[in-house]
């Protein structure tokens, strides 16, 4: 396979993860409402720069330590937290009317920028289930990429972030173009239940990682 094959076949392999109800999706939902289609490849830049450090890892002979039983509990358990206050703060400030969309004009500056790459990047390692996707299945093929050299390694890493960033800006895009039909009720319930899913998937998370611990 060339690579430009590689990268088609890696876009391919990533698209069914992407695409399915996780942590980053909600923020890019949530974010993407009120700041537009940017939130997408913002929020994308900070999960491929966590993405390219997990292959890296992997390419270095990390899967096995990665895979040990007592570190999949702490990923489990301090993920799981790590969602349960970003959900339960979201759902709070929504439930109590504290979230409002900004006013036209208003101006988010650099700092936004950073502080949405920082909160991809949060997201992705609080996903206990990112882990186990890296060691069950992305280690396989960072190791068969590794083997065909660097190249080949570099073009499966840029068509797997290829669909992060497709997919984010086209949904950031989706609901941002909708905001001018939005009000401050639209707004909360859909933060509310955005930050209900968090506190859900964090509950799971936390389930897991005492499951694992006690064995």
């Amino acid at each position: 396979m060339n690579h430009l094959g590689l990268l088609v076949w890696s876009f391919g392999v990533a698209i069914g993860p992407v695409i399915s109800p996780g942590p980053v999706g909600a923020v890019v939902v949530t974010e993407g409402m009120r700041r537009g289609f940017r939130v997408g490849p913002l929020v994308s830049t900070g999960h491929a720069l966590m993405e390219l450090l997990m292959v890296g890892a992997l390419a270095l002979g990390m899967g096995r330590v990665l895979d040990h039983p007592m570190l999949a509990a702490a990923i489990g358990l301090l993920g799981g937290l790590f969602l349960l206050w970003m959900g339960g703060t979201m759902g709070w400030a929504a439930a109590h009317h504290r979230s409002k969309l900004p006013q036209a004009g208003e101006s988010a500056g650099l700092a936004v920028g950073r502080s949405l790459i920082g909160l991809g990047a949060a997201t992705t390692v609080s996903n206990p289930f990112w882990y186990l996707w890296w060691i069950g299945v992305g280690g396989g093929y960072v190791l068969l990429t590794r083997q065909q050299g660097l190249i080949s390694l570099v073009a499966f890493y840029v068509g797997h972030v290829l669909a992060d960033y497709m997919w984010s800006t086209l949904l950031a895009s989706v609901v941002g173009s909708g905001r001018r039909w939005l009000n401050d009720t639209v707004y909360q319930a859909l933060l509310l239940v955005c930050g209900l899913f968090l506190v859900y998937t964090g509950l799971r998370f936390v389930w897991t990682g005492v499951g694992a611990a006690i064995g």
